[in-house]
């Protein structure tokens, strides 16, 4: 149950329909191996799938390098792909090429030489697509140090996936391609794409994946529990993402021996236990990368109210409405609106830190509010 098979059916079917598809997913929810998983699946199906991670990346010229490299590592198109490559690559030089794609992108235009790469794709006869990971850092990133050439790129993009029919698009990321379209009026660019939103697992999932007997090897002690007792452990930790279950299992000591053929038996304190022992302080750093995120990866003008209303959501398990948190904000940030609050906290929701419900902005786990409480606020 906890393969993600519905969603790569769900993601292959709408691709192989002609539909390029936006995914947004939290952090730690397992998307990379989605879309890993989607890659071998496409290509067992006799599709070209290109993977492309752009966090890091602020230009084109480091985007087109990428994904020319990634493309020639698809050895059942490389040779096709470049013979069109050099092709249309000499039109573009005005003569004879007769190097690598790569060679000349310190000779055209790196968003010409992008075109081409699809196009040559487009040409090769056979289904390609494109699957480009944490695609709004890179606009992100991007337009913060030239919001024109962000816009112009981006919609750039949009021209190619409009003209080059047989390659397609999954774009996903963490931190929410529709908030930084929006900041930056990038929005039409990415009109054209589906949304599909990859959610945390299920009760039933989480419990499934929780039993795999190879994901039981890897834990420090192999065992087994009641659903009522897993279910307990799952509303303490909020958010059924496979990382932090595979954490918390991995510190269960089971206290109920069932004999020299079945696993140890947990209970719901062992499982209480397991969680205080992830939020000691020599385990302080496996959740620091949250609040590194925060700090380094959400526009510049945000980070510090992003991290006063974290602090303040991390008060209680039960939340706050949004006019407190403005409230909250605007005692050290006198310009904040709300239009950028609440961007704030759609950014935040995104990247799996938080959730609105009935109205309440509270933190999605148990576990990472009660780190924020305790290490993170000063």
């Amino acid at each position: 149950m906890h393969n993600r098979i519905s969603e790569r059916d769900h993601l292959k079917r709408k691709l192989t329909a002609g539909v390029s598809v936006h995914m947004p997913a939290p952090r730690r929810i397992g998307k990379s191996w989605t879309i890993n998983r989607l890659a071998m699946d496409l290509r067992a199906a006799g599709w070209c799938a290109v993977e492309v991670d752009v966090e890091g990346m602020r230009t084109p010229i480091a985007f087109a390098r990428d994904l020319c490299q990634r493309i020639e590592g698809q050895h059942s198109i490389k040779e096709r792909f470049q013979t069109h490559a050099r092709q249309r690559i000499g039109n573009l030089l005005s003569g004879t090429w007769g190097g690598t794609p790569l060679e000349a992108l310190g000779k055209v235009d790196p968003i010409e030489f992008a075109e081409t790469l699809i196009a040559s794709l487009h040409d090769s006869g056979e289904k390609s697509a494109i699957i480009i990971d944490e695609i709004a850092y890179f606009f992100l990133h991007f337009a913060e140090d030239d919001p024109q050439g962000a816009r112009d790129f981006a919609y750039k993009l949009r021209g190619f996936q409009q003209r080059y029919r047989n390659v397609r698009w999954l774009l996903t990321g963490s931190i929410g391609l529709n908030v930084i379209a929006r900041r930056f009026d990038l929005e039409g660019a990415f009109v054209d794409f589906e949304t599909f939103e990859m959610r945390p697992f299920t009760a039933a999932e989480a419990r499934s994946f929780l039993r795999d007997p190879n994901l039981q090897q890897e834990f420090n002690h192999a065992f087994d529990a009641a659903d009522a007792d897993f279910d307990a452990m799952f509303v303490e930790l909020g958010w059924l993402a496979p990382y932090y279950l595979k954490m918390i299992a991995n510190e269960v000591r089971p206290s109920v021996a069932c004999g020299p053929s079945a696993p140890a038996r947990a209970t719901a304190a062992d499982f209480r236990t397991a969680l205080d022992t992830l939020l000691q302080p020599n385990r302080r750093s496996e959740f620091a990368v949250w609040g590194e995120h925060v700090r380094k990866n959400l526009p510049t003008a945000d980070r510090a109210i992003a991290e006063r209303l974290l602090n303040r959501l991390s008060d209680t398990p039960d939340g706050e409405i949004l006019d407190t948190l403005l409230a909250h904000a605007s005692q050290t940030h006198a310009g904040v609106t709300g239009r950028q609050v609440k961007d704030i906290l759609a950014m935040l929701s995104n990247d799996g830190l938080i959730t609105l419900t009935d109205g309440r902005y509270s933190f999605r786990s148990g576990l990472i509010r009660r780190y924020w409480r305790e290490y993170e606020v000063e």
